[in-house]
């Protein structure tokens, strides 16, 4: 009677094609010197007591890489008697990196400064940016300063909250008749409070909302000016951070609105975004990206949109409407330290219909230390096709993305 019951029970599972779910028995974590154990086993999405899914195991390393703490996960699996270990090698970027900020201009003028982030704050992800940068040689200077804070993951283990101060100090030219009449120094604050979204586990969909009050006070030629800007955007990321580089698409759909103090009609803007990165051969991706831009209710000058495009004078990119679109292909030339990518710029800066099309063409060179959170060096130029082209380019520290 036993042999016959096996035998049933055997003919059962070939038939179901099935066998009884391992559970997880234990999850052990290694490697952890400045992130908390309980910050990692929050974002993943297999837990001890439950039935062992190879998938969602690799959704959980995704999850790990994208929270760009780490440059090494790996696991390892042991099953016996329907039990599971899971075993995570885990290694960390240095979390706190100084960044020093240089960019040159053509006419010698130069902008200096430094910034400093900790990406992984009290252990827990979250993140706070502070720095100062201003620009020098230059008949126009001007000088930034910002603070910001992100809170990872507080809302619920489901929602950031994220504000910041910046502070933004220029010399403007006042334009009336058509003609300069002056010259003043605009002082700028901006405070931002944000809260983003996870609406899955895996967040891959994400809603990002907040207010961005935008400030600037008296000067001797300008009265004061008060922006409240309300801000909703909606991402679907399914990109995954493989440290060397980046593959999958994101969408991202979205935009503000605000009330101005010289109109009692509403003004804001629309924007869209679009990548889709692939990866080609070991090391090296191509990537392609979409933008557009409108600006909606208001229609008299100022808060225009700044299309994406390099190469350009900011005096032809600024404009009611943008489309723009960019083909990059980036590959190693220096084993995993050095990389190169070459790029291809396409689009439009225009007030009602498309009219003169924007071409550029450049190159960015990046050296890459793989267990820094941020901090690789990078050179990038490029060169506009037409009116109003300019050669812009930059060396700088900067974030990979």
């Amino acid at each position: 009677m036993k042999r016959l019951a096996l035998l049933l029970f055997s003919f059962f599972i070939l038939l179901t094609g099935s066998s009884p779910a391992a559970v997880i028995e234990k999850i052990e974590i290694y490697g952890l010197k400045w992130t908390k154990e309980k910050f990692v086993r929050r974002e993943l999405l297999i837990k001890e007591g439950q039935e062992f899914s190879p998938k969602a195991l690799s959704l959980s390393i995704r999850n790990l890489l994208n929270t760009h703490l780490f440059y090494r996960v790996k696991a390892s699996v042991t099953q016996e008697e329907g039990k599971v270990v899971v075993k995570l090698y885990l290694k960390e970027k240095f979390p706190i990196v100084p960044l020093p900020r240089v960019r040159f201009k053509e006419d010698g003028s130069y902008k200096a400064g430094l910034e400093v982030r900790d990406y992984n704050l009290l252990g827990m992800g979250h993140r706070l940016y502070t720095g100062y940068t201003r620009w020098l040689n230059t008949e126009e200077p001007s000088k930034k300063a910002f603070i910001y804070l992100n809170l990872y993951r507080v809302i619920g283990e489901r929602g950031d909250l994220s504000f910041g101060a910046y502070y933004n100090e220029s010399r403007e030219n006042l334009i009336g008749g058509g003609r300069e009449i002056g010259k003043y120094t605009e002082k700028r604050y901006t405070f931002p409070v944000a809260v983003k979204l996870y609406l899955d586990r895996k967040k891959v969909n994400q809603i990002s909302f907040g207010i961005t009050p935008h400030i600037s006070l008296p000067t001797e030629l300008l009265k004061d000016r008060r922006l409240y800007y309300l801000n909703l955007y909606y991402t679907k990321d399914r990109s995954t951070d493989m440290v060397y580089y980046t593959v999958g698409r994101k969408f991202t759909v979205g935009g503000s609105l605000a009330i101005p103090q010289i109109s009692s009609v509403f003004t804001g803007n629309l924007n869209f975004s679009y990548l889709y990165s692939k990866k080609r051969g070991e090391l090296k991706t191509l990537c392609y990206r979409l933008f557009a831009g409108t600006k909606v209710g208001y229609s008299g000058k100022g808060y225009y949109l700044s299309s994406p495009i390099p190469g350009f004078k900011p005096e032809r990119r600024v404009e009611r409407r943008y489309v723009a679109t960019n083909i990059s292909y980036r590959f190693p030339i220096i084993d995993k330290s050095v990389f190169l990518k070459s790029s291809f710029w396409l689009g439009d800066s225009f007030k009602n219909r498309p009219d003169d099309l924007l071409l550029s063409a450049g190159v960015e060179l990046t050296t890459f230390w793989v267990k820094l959170a941020d901090g690789i060096i990078r050179f990038k130029v490029f060169r506009g096709l037409g009116r109003e082209a300019d050669t812009q380019s930059s060396f700088r520290f900067s974030f990979r993305w």
